[in-house]
């Protein structure tokens, strides 16, 4: 019987269940995430990124007003355009956001640990979905937080306690 019943994400948690792995993800999980893992940190440099982040959302949401405000509408279609390609070519290379996936359409799993400061810790998923091979991606909490070293080896072992 495998002990690890779940793990974080990065925008939630991963449950199993008997037959199934279940992605429980949300943008309110996200920014609960971000909250819990950068401001409750006892850490001076961590509240930092959270604020880090803050302040991006609030430039980020600034330029768009700006840029609706301002009518500037090929800017606009030239970021949504670009935002529409890279999220069409990550679906042309198989990549979905399935919720579930039972265990026995698990192909493969690839973990990879990520670069503190460059890449995130991430799981791939193979799997089949009738006659099609699909990919979930799973992002894994920062190298950053105070537990996302652990997060990724309790990935990793809750896979491997599974055959996988």
């Amino acid at each position: 019987m495998p002990s690890i019943e779940s793990f974080p994400t990065k925008r939630g948690t991963a449950h199993f269940t008997e037959d199934a792995v279940h992605f429980d993800e949300s943008v309110v999980g996200y920014v609960r995430s971000l909250y819990r893992e950068y401001w409750q940190s006892n850490t001076w440099w961590r509240k930092g990124i959270f604020v880090g982040y803050v302040l991006a959302l609030l430039v980020g949401l600034g330029w768009f007003v700006s840029a609706v405000r301002s009518g500037d509408a090929l800017l606009l279609a030239v970021v949504v355009g670009l935002l529409a390609v890279l999220w069409l070519a990550n679906y042309a290379r198989g990549f979905r956001s399935s919720d579930r996936i039972r265990l026995d359409a698990i192909e493969e799993v690839s973990a990879t640990r990520g670069q503190k400061g460059l890449t995130r810790p991430r799981l791939v998923i193979t799997y089949t979905d009738g006659e099609s091979t699909h990919k979930r991606r799973v992002n894994l909490p920062s190298l950053y937080t105070t537990d996302g070293e652990t997060a990724y080896e309790r990935a990793r072992s809750a896979f491997g306690e599974r055959g996988f």
